[in-house]
C-alpha cells in the first residue's frame, strides 16, 4: 500500500464553512489529512489536503 496526498482549494468570507466543505467534499475513501487558511483580499482561502492508500500491483 502507498499513501496518495492531492489538495483541493476553497475560497469564502466563513471560516466554519469552508472547513465543513472540505470535510463534506473529501471524495471517497479519502481523509482531510491537514488544512492550510490565509486570509488574503477579504477573503479566507482554505487549501485541504487529502489522502487515501492506494493499492500498488506488481
Amino acid at each position: 500500500m502507498q499513501i496518495e496526498r492531492f489538495w483541493e482549494v476553497f475560497h469564502g468570507q466563513v471560516l466554519d464553512r469552508l472547513v465543513d466543505k472540505a470535510h463534506e467534499d473529501a471524495p471517497f475513501s479519502s481523509e482531510v489529512y491537514r488544512v492550510q487558511v490565509q486570509y488574503l483580499n477579504n477573503e479566507y482561502v482554505l487549501t485541504a489536503i487529502y489522502e487515501h492508500a492506494v493499492s500498488i500491483d506488481d
